[in-house]
């Protein structure tokens, strides 16, 4: 919960709306499927579950998002593997420069 309010007030310092943190994959789902999102970011495991069907879900929409997550790059679903990321513990300054990556959009093969 702390990475999540770190990120929130890092996201609040620059203008966004907050509509998270979500706690568990079924409420992120159901959020990501009922409101208006331009950017997200996804922590890998949220109280235990992989967030990657949300990942999928926001790549066939095309909704760009930054990927938080402890687990080495190596761990991470191979089509998940060159998408924007931090990890933690993180410095804001990292997460500033991978959410300016997503705004920038995903190298084209990385969903291949």
């Amino acid at each position: 919960m702390l990475v999540a309010l770190e990120v929130q007030e890092l996201l609040r310092s620059v203008g966004a709306t907050i509509i998270g943190p979500f706690g568990d994959l079924a409420r992120a789902k159901r959020a990501a499927r009922s409101e208006a999102i331009d950017l997200a970011v996804l922590d890998v495991n949220l109280n235990g579950e992989m967030v990657y069907p949300l990942a999928d879900d926001m790549v066939v929409r095309g909704i760009p998002f930054v990927i938080v997550t402890g687990y080495g790059v190596s761990n991470l679903p191979e089509r998940f593997r060159a998408m924007p990321q931090v990890a933690k513990p993180f410095d804001p300054r990292s997460l500033a420069a991978e959410l300016q990556r997503a705004i920038r959009g995903r190298p084209a093969d990385a969903m291949s």
